[in-house]
């Protein structure tokens, strides 16, 4: 699958370095809690902590380290009483709240918030049943958080491995003999045909409840009456340490047939041929569900797709009954109305879907069906069309294996463009529907183990008195589960009816939301303006101030340097007229002297004049 590797991606240490970091921010854990997954995300406090989230079998632990400021949290699984999913600011999917007795914690900034959910979800709910994981779920989850490069060497995945295995041996052989003790201390207060009778009894409900065959039953009853004439004079303690604990807990005792059969199951599988398409695998998992009421989940009109095609704004679902076909396969159509939030796609579109049980599933006690769907108001609707392969593979009573894959048909060949669009959109959208089936059957998985394993914790005295009625109620239910199914269809046009009721006061509700907000940045736009503004105003007054002031400072500089230079004119003035008279009195005296040279001169005239007219 394309998509356990998202969360891997964003990082690029390996499993080792974080083990590593692990170890060293937790020392108070025993060593044989192995690191299984981690999350970069934040604890919302008085500010948000930015750290990672460690996830191992029994323990939940959280790390931050911000400017030396560190928040160290661990959480034992089995404390935690409730786990959500939360959006951050009622906005943000990207949150976990987990609840214990005493405390809250919300954990946000997921990078995949759902996927973290499911494997958190699924380690509580191992810790709560007081399962341990096998090998192989171990190695699972591991390359489905951290890919196939580990980052160890030869020597320590083979160390890892060996304590994994240590690990699992140890918890099974713990708790085997812990269900002994607590087993042999009931025994031994109840008498010999007591036991006797209740090994009986449980016999008979085990084959009802497990929807054995009567053959099976036949069978299984003259073991049990070999094995008590056998030995009649044995003790209670030894008659009791010889039967099976299924006697005192029907349920438990199923559990531990599973981990005692798992070596057979698995050969069973292997003989199964695998059918998947070529496309991709969505969902390859084993769930505590027997596959007879996996195919009731899944392909009837069940609470369990109720409630799941409300959670994916499924409406007006009609399904016909099963029809068998001339071949020997049945038949069965479905058609709904799916409620879409892509606005280039309109907000419904109406889908049917053709689902086929083939007839080899039954001879080969396993189920395998073939669902085509078709989207008849999406664009391109009429080139391709979705091929959805179911194959149902029963591990033993109330176990199975649920492989789903899935491919892309088309009845004529578009362009490239519109190919890779068609199977963008279509992938995308078939990821995201498997992941939450694969999440809602696991809570579904939980609430029947819940629901079948807490009436047997209350009494064994009157669950075995109670053993006949119950088997004659069991017939009736399972003889009337089909036309429950019927009556759901017809309950189902006022499901749809408050469905879209529901969806159009949703949509109201949230266009007032959206306008109402609209209107408070416009509020907040307005007086952002209003305030830019004034800031505004306010500048260019204090320019102008700033001019003014420069101007009269220029002014009264002018006036100054005028009066200094009016009082230099007057003073030249007067210079100027003194140097004048100076030069006028010079120019008298030198006209006076002219005068009287000019009267020497005529004097001179007249003598020589005189001398000759003497001579």
């Amino acid at each position: 699958m394309e998509g356990s590797l998202t969360v891997r991606q964003i990082s690029s240490s390996t499993y080792k370095d974080r083990t590593e970091e692990y170890k060293r921010q937790f020392i108070h854990l025993p060593d044989t809690e192995k690191l299984i997954a981690d999350y970069a995300c934040a604890l919302q406090r008085d500010i948000l902590l930015q750290g990672r989230l460690y996830l191992s079998e029994n323990w939940l632990c959280f790390h931050s380290n911000i400017f030396r400021w560190e928040t160290t949290i661990s959480i034992a699984l089995k404390n935690i009483t409730f786990m959500t999913k939360e959006k951050t600011a009622r906005l943000i999917p990207n949150a976990i709240q987990i609840v214990t007795e005493g405390e809250k914690f919300f954990f946000t900034s997921f990078g995949a918030r759902d996927r973290s959910y499911l494997s958190i979800f699924r380690l509580w709910q191992n810790a709560l049943l007081e399962k341990s994981l096998t090998r192989q779920e171990f190695w699972q989850l591991l390359q489905q958080n951290y890919g196939t490069e580990l980052g160890l060497n030869a020597e320590e995945m083979e160390n890892l491995s060996l304590s994994i295995e240590d690990n699992v041996q140890a918890r099974s052989t713990e708790r085997s003999s812990l269900d002994d003790c607590g087993e042999r201390d009931e025994k031994l207060s109840k008498s010999t045909s007591f036991t006797c009778d209740s090994i009986n009894g449980a016999s008979e409900t085990e084959s009802i409840d497990g929807n054995l065959p009567k053959a099976e039953l036949r069978k299984e009853e003259p073991q049990s009456e070999k094995q008590m004439k056998k030995s009649p004079v044995l003790t209670s303690e030894k008659r009791l340490s010889r039967v099976p604990a299924k006697s005192l807990d029907l349920n438990k005792n199923e559990y531990l047939s599973l981990d005692k059969s798992s070596t057979s199951d698995s050969v069973d599988e292997e003989n199964i041929p695998e059918k998947d398409l070529r496309g991709r695998l969505y969902i390859n998992r084993v769930f505590h569900i027997s596959a007879e009421k996996m195919f009731e989940l899944l392909f009837t009109s069940s609470r369990f797709m109720q409630r799941f095609a409300n959670s994916r704004n499924i409406i007006d679902v009609v399904c016909t009954p099963w029809n068998v076909e001339p071949g020997g396969d049945q038949l069965r159509t479905m058609t709904y109305t799916i409620i879409l939030n892509n606005p280039l796609t309109g907000k419904c579109t109406a889908a049917s879907e053709k689902q086929t049980l083939y007839k080899e599933s039954r001879e080969a006690q396993f189920y395998l069906v073939d669902s085509e769907v078709l989207t008849h108001d999406v664009p391109y609707h009429d080139y391709f069309y979705t091929l959805n392969r179911y194959y149902i593979i029963p591990s033993s009573k109330q176990k199975c294996r649920l492989r789903v894959s899935t491919d892309l048909k088309y009845r004529k060949q578009p362009w490239a463009i519109i190919k890779s669009l068609i199977e963008k959109n279509s992938w995308s959208s078939l990821e995201d529907y498997f992941k939450q089936l694969e999440s809602d059957l696991i809570m579904e998985e939980s609430m029947l183990n819940q629901s079948t394993e807490d009436p047997g914790k209350h009494s064994v005295l009157r669950r075995r008195r109670r053993t006949f009625n119950r088997t004659a109620e069991t017939v009736p239910k399972l003889a009337s589960r089909r036309p429950s199914g019927d009556g759901a269809l017809d309950a189902k046009g006022d499901v749809t009816g408050r469905k879209k009721k529901e969806i159009e006061s949703y949509n109201t509700a949230l266009i007032v939301v959206m306008s109402i907000f609209l209107l408070l940045l416009v509020l907040l736009n307005v007086t952002l303006f209003l305030k830019l503004s004034k800031i505004e105003y306010a500048a260019q007054s204090f320019y102008r101030l700033h001019i003014q002031e420069e101007k009269s400072l220029n002014l009264a500089s002018d006036m100054v340097s005028r009066a200094e230079n009016g009082q230099k004119n007057k003073d030249r003035s007067h210079r100027l007229k003194g140097v004048l008279r100076d030069s006028i009195v010079m120019l008298e005296e030198l006209k006076s002297s002219l005068i009287m040279l000019q009267r020497t001169f005529d004097l001179l005239n007249k003598n020589k004049a005189g001398m000759t007219v003497d001579s």
